[in-house]
């Protein structure tokens, strides 16, 4: 079927394997598997959203760290695996990156946490040959008290793993009271 001009479908759109921008053919949206669709430059795949919604950027298939399948995967073997946050403003503030915790059971809850929580963590892996299971360093943020309205104590740990160790070892606390 060949159509000049626009297309207005008033129900489904099926289409078989990928959309192709005529002017430019090895770029396309393509639907490779079931509940998958990803997005191609250059006849290479760049990005994929797969049957579990996580977002692949570089890779078509998920890889364990920690034991986990993150819902986002940034993956290269060149300098670009790397994200960058830019705020262009005039002001005084810079960009941020926000870990957030609730012990709510339904997305978007706000269900008051409580003392020794994590907020969150920034954990650095290395491949032992193996896998990226192991925990070479981290920073977390826990609760450090009893939260309560506009009240959340807080305190930092930044742990390292000792040569020999499998997992790290609390090295610095700052804690709510500094």
């Amino acid at each position: 079927l060949a159509v000049t001009g626009a297309i207005t479908s008033t129900s489904d759109l099926t289409i078989a394997d990928k959309i192709i921008h005529a002017g430019d053919t090895n770029t396309a949206i393509r639907f490779p598997a079931a509940d998958t669709v990803s997005v191609e430059t250059g006849g290479s795949e760049r990005t994929r959203v797969d049957s579990s919604g996580r977002l692949l950027v570089g890779t078509s298939s998920t890889r364990s760290i920690w034991g986990a399948n993150t819902k986002v995967q940034l993956e290269s073997t060149d300098s670009s695996s790397s994200f960058s946050l830019i705020r262009n403003q005039a002001s005084n503030a810079g960009p941020w990156i926000a870990l957030c915790k609730s012990r709510g059971a339904s997305n978007g809850s706000n269900t008051i946490v409580q003392d020794g929580d994590s907020l969150g963590s920034i954990n650095w892996f290395g491949s032992d040959g193996v896998d990226l299971n192991n925990t070479s360093a981290e920073i977390r943020a826990e609760i450090d008290g009893t939260p309560g309205s506009d009240d959340v104590p807080g305190k930092l740990l930044f742990k390292t793993t000792a040569d020999g160790a499998a997992s790290p070892t609390t090295r610095l606390t700052i804690t709510s009271a500094g």
